[in-house]
């Protein structure tokens, strides 16, 4: 068993496929955020008694917008980071192996700043 009581086959699928490995590690760290957040706005808000409150002003139903506007919202961010997710995967992982005049310069100047 591996960290998080993961399996060793789990975790050797996972370091073969980093793009997924990534996903999962950012969704799962944002869903525990996210969770943890509720959870101390929920007992603050019934700690306080404003939640029965709150409640009955928003008139909270299935189709309330006060429910549709922040799931669709949180829908379009999280297409947005996956988005961006891959194209940075991309750039970091798929780009090209030849080296560019540019990074000849960069590598001399990082060479001197190591030596210092």
């Amino acid at each position: 068993m591996g960290r998080f009581g993961f399996t060793d086959s789990f975790r050797k699928f996972m370091e073969k496929r980093l793009l997924l490995q990534y996903i999962m590690r950012a969704f799962l760290r944002v869903m525990l955020g996210m969770i943890v957040g509720t959870a101390v706005l929920f007992g603050i808000f019934q700690l306080f008694g404003w939640y029965p409150k709150l409640e009955r002003r928003l008139d909270l139903k299935y189709d309330s917008p006060w429910l549709l506007v922040p799931m669709a919202a949180a829908a379009a961010l999280a297409l947005l980071a996956f988005v961006i997710g891959l194209i940075l995967y991309f750039y970091k992982y798929k780009r090209s192996r030849i080296k560019s005049r540019f990074n000849d310069a960069l590598q001399g100047v990082i060479i001197e700043k190591k030596k210092d």
